[in-house]
């Protein structure tokens, strides 16, 4: 029975088994395929990625010049006699600080300029050192201005403008506003120190 059946379809086997393995072939190819396509796929994903990426880089870039040069502008718009090197490395401190602590970089501006007048060698009677005129006794050994090791390390301008931005973000966070921040900074409560910022803003803003 069996033979006899073989015998009547025995010729069906080798189209059979050649379908079979065309079948196996047409799937393997089709997986093979689908994987290409999803390589090609990731790939072009992490080419659109790393783009947007050099696109962000490059804005950012771009931003971080624009702001360079209206701060560097700023300094020499209230003190047109600084030496550009010097305000170049003034300018350099100051964003890098104000990013860092999420201050305003005119602010900084305009409280140096009323502080020290860009001087950075300058000191008051009562040993207030620098740029931001940060007294050497009350902030010695804080960590506020752990960079600076000794009295003199305050006239550098990045140590003194790291110590006063440091202090000045203290001082408006613990009195809640940039208003009363400022009075701390300066010792007093005092229009008069008030007016001298808002001069030296009015300068920045509106005198070309």
């Amino acid at each position: 029975m069996i033979k006899r059946i073989w015998m009547k379809y025995k010729y069906l086997v080798k189209p059979i088994i050649i379908i079979f393995f065309f079948w196996i072939i047409i799937i393997t190819v089709n997986i093979g395929f689908n994987r290409y396509n999803d390589n090609l796929q990731i790939k072009e994903l992490e080419t659109e990625i790393n783009k947007l990426i050099e696109d962000i880089m490059e804005l950012n870039n771009k931003s971080k010049t624009i702001e360079d040069d209206i701060v560097l502008k700023s300094i020499m718009k209230l003190q047109p006699k600084l030496d550009m090197e010097v305000a170049i490395d003034i300018t350099a401190a100051i964003i890098d600080n104000c990013m860092k602590k999420e201050l305003s970089p005119y602010l900084v501006v305009c409280l140096i300029f009323v502080e020290s007048g860009f001087n950075q060698m300058a000191t008051s009677g009562k040993m207030a050192i620098g740029l931001m005129q940060v007294h050497w006794a009350s902030w010695n050994g804080n960590e506020l201005c752990a960079r600076a090791k000794t009295i003199n390390d305050l006239y550098q301008i990045d140590i003194n403008i790291d110590c006063g931005t440091s202090i000045l973000k203290k001082m408006i966070t613990d009195g809640g506003d940039i208003k009363k921040g400022l009075n701390s900074y300066y010792g007093v409560e005092s229009q008069k120190y008030h007016n001298k910022m808002a001069s030296a803003l009015y300068k920045i803003m509106f005198n070309n």
